[in-house]
């Protein structure tokens, strides 16, 4: 029998307001020293009362837009009962039946992935307050709690069961940390806890006469704390359950955790239902109502998302997906790539056509603009994030850049080091060639020099040529460029060298 995967999604976002969802303490859970960013709300004491972060609702309504989701006009919070240590009140404020937002989808995949382009359907994005922090200290027979995290505002959205495989499980997930990035709505760094994701899970079936799909036994899987861990746990525990299907085994609907190490999922505990957290609504907090007018001046904050943006620097700029993709992800990078086309429309020796055409011609110098920040700026960063303080070169100045190797001003080996210089400094890029003495040499008696100088010393290369080894060619044109410290005009190089060994391989005197 063929099994099915039916995968659903539990994410966790935390949001990064300036304080916590219901009392005034700074939200920054990552505060190094334990139950310092705490107060008696956010500690659960008898007689306090929450007070509603409104930045947080408007953060995860914004989400929810993004989403296409239906902004409830009334929604309000719930008490969802159960102890645990890192809980201190016995409950977590939580919403249940009427959330702030329902239904919604997201495109994930299509060009420039992995996968088939498909819609996964939201259920809701709801508002509640993060827990505390357990810690087990190794060798130890006790745990301590920090409570900075406690009462941090975190959104959580629930997906229908749409998604068929582990990558579209990771595809979701990475998209959906671009939009709430975009937004602004998170950071969403999944190392840091900021983003945190539970699948579940089922294998199920298709009758073969009516074409019906059959849903499973639903495995659970929590805290899953990267990409990579949320793509291999799916992929595992879709292989675990096929080969207890295939000996006759009965699937046990539970919680399982995620082993690092040995990389397989192991068992929990069994799964709770909603009715064991015994719901009943927030008695502390007023209902929240929103008019449509607040909906419409919510939904123009939204701007434009990751999905919008690939399409539009495919069509305005002509560059491949994989490049896009670069540009996306790294949004600082994408609008500092934007700036710099801005500038080459004041370059009135380029032509139109090739700074890019809508008309499927080549972008020229949109795409050799997208290139050197995808490969050559990321190089000098050597991992680090791209903004102004790890690549100090203005727009305008690397456009100018660009514009000069565009016009075969510099050679691409000088550019490079005008390019780490401008990184590290900033500065024009004509006044850095000047001052470094990097300016190209055009001189037709001076490269003449330098090649007759080289042949000289490589007279093996000039014989291999003449017996027809095509690649001595390429070595004396290098040979030439390194005399000349890369400053030689490479296409008059190559010119001259030919005319130098003449049309049958002989090198003039």
């Amino acid at each position: 029998m063929e099994y099915i995967p039916t995968i659903g999604l539990e994410i966790h976002c935390e949001l990064n307001t300036e304080s916590k969802m219901f009392c005034s303490c700074p939200n920054r859970p990552d505060t190094s020293l334990p139950n310092t960013n705490v107060c008696p709300v956010c500690l659960g004491h008898p007689g306090t009362l929450p007070v509603l972060n409104e930045e947080a609702i408007r953060k995860v309504r914004l989400v929810g837009l993004a989403l296409k989701s239906r902004l409830l006009e009334r929604s309000k919070f719930d008490r969802k009962n159960y102890f645990y240590p890192d809980l201190p009140k016995g409950y977590q404020i939580s919403q249940y039946d009427e959330p702030l937002c329902l239904g919604g989808h997201l495109d994930i995949g299509g060009e420039g992935t992995k996968i088939d382009k498909k819609t996964v359907n939201i259920t809701r994005v709801h508002m509640e307050e993060d827990t505390g922090k357990l810690i087990h200290p190794a060798g130890e027979d006790h745990s301590l709690v920090d409570f900075n995290r406690g009462g941090v505002p975190l959104m959580e959205l629930v997906t229908e069961p749409d998604i068929e495989s582990a990558a579209q499980a990771r595809e979701f997930v990475e998209e959906l940390q671009l939009i709430l990035r975009y937004l602004g709505a998170s950071d969403a760094d999944m190392e840091k806890g900021k983003l945190r994701v539970e699948v579940n899970i089922s294998m199920g079936t298709v009758d073969a006469k009516t074409g019906q799909k059959k849903l499973g036994t639903k495995v659970e899987i929590k805290n899953l704390n990267s990409l990579k861990v949320v793509e291999g746990s799916v992929a595992f525990e879709i292989g675990r359950q096929s080969d207890a299907l295939e000996r006759g085994e009965k699937i046990v609907q539970e919680t399982r955790g995620w082993d690092e190490q040995k990389c397989v999922t192991f068992s929990q505990r069994e799964k709770e239902e909603a009715n064991d957290y015994r719901y009943f609504p927030e008695p502390d907090i007023p209902p929240m109502v929103i008019t449509h007018q607040e909906v419409e001046k919510l939904a123009a904050l939204v701007g434009e998302l990751p999905a919008a943006k690939r399409v539009r620097f495919i069509r305005q700029y002509g560059l491949e997906a994989a490049t896009v993709e670069v540009f996306v992800a790294n949004r600082a990078l994408g609008n500092y790539y934007e700036r710099a086309m801005s500038e080459f429309d004041e370059w009135a020796n380029v032509e139109e056509s090739d700074i890019c055409n809508t008309d499927g011609q080549e972008c020229l110098m949109a795409r050799l603009c997208a290139n050197y920040l995808a490969s050559d700026v990321q190089g000098i960063l050597k991992g680090r994030v791209f903004c102004e303080s790890n690549f100090r070169a203005t727009a305008e100045n690397f456009a100018e850049f660009i514009n000069l190797i565009y016009k075969k001003e510099i050679s691409s080996k000088i550019g490079k080091l005008v390019l780490v210089e401008m990184a590290q400094n900033g500065g024009d890029p004509t006044e850095i060639i000047t001052r470094m003495g990097l300016s190209q040499i055009n001189d037709a008696g001076e490269i003449t020099a330098a090649i007759d100088d080289v042949m000289q010393k490589n007279a093996k290369a000039v014989a291999d040529y003449r017996s027809g080894k095509g690649n001595a060619f390429q070595f004396l044109v290098g040979q030439v460029l390194a005399a000349t410290r890369g400053r030689a005009n490479p296409d008059l190089v190559k010119k001259i060298i030919l005319e130098r060994l003449g049309e049958d391989g002989v090198a003039k005197k």
